[in-house]
């Protein structure tokens, strides 16, 4: 998300929703780490003051979420609220939030985006991969009860596997 407009993305995923009849199941993150020094440039981006990239991808993904709500938001001439178009209901629901931190993961449940887990999650205590995971996991549920959202989060755990062939 550090490089994606987010009224761009929520314009698209509407778009894809619908056209899927409402089943898209959408994983967002910060992206994958930096390889480019000062990449935001790159893009058009400009990080704000003392921002880092995962800040500023936290920053646009919170956009992206509350304008998922299909509320307006902005103001047009003549007066009014408009929301990005096409809207799709129930989308906001099914929006996973990529965590490679126990931190980012209760950032998610906060908000009340979805969790995805996986294998870039961060070594943070040194215990086994497994553990960590669990312990993160344990680590958004707390933090989704503690926020007071009404449904029940989904948390999907994936694992990449890469074929080599000659």
């Amino acid at each position: 998300m550090r490089y994606e407009n987010p009224l761009y993305m929520v314009e698209d995923a509407s778009a894809a929703d619908l056209i899927a009849g409402g089943r898209l199941q959408l994983g967002i993150s910060r992206g994958s780490p930096e390889q480019v020094i000062d990449g935001w440039r790159y893009f058009g981006y400009q990080p704000g003051k003392d921002e880092s990239d995962a800040n500023m991808a936290r920053r646009h993904a919170e956009v992206f979420f509350d304008v998922l709500r299909g509320e307006g938001f902005a103001q047009p001439n003549p007066p009014g609220l408009l929301r990005v178009e096409p809207h799709s209901e129930g989308l906001r629901e099914r929006i996973c939030w990529g965590a490679a931190t126990n931190a980012t993961a209760q950032w998610a449940a906060k908000l009340g985006m979805n969790l995805q887990s996986s294998t870039l999650k961060y070594d943070e205590t040194g215990k086994p991969f497994h553990v960590q995971q669990a312990e993160q996991i344990r680590a958004f549920r707390q933090a989704w009860k503690a926020a007071g959202h009404a449904r029940e989060p989904r948390v999907s755990v994936s694992r990449s596997i890469f074929a080599l062939g000659e």
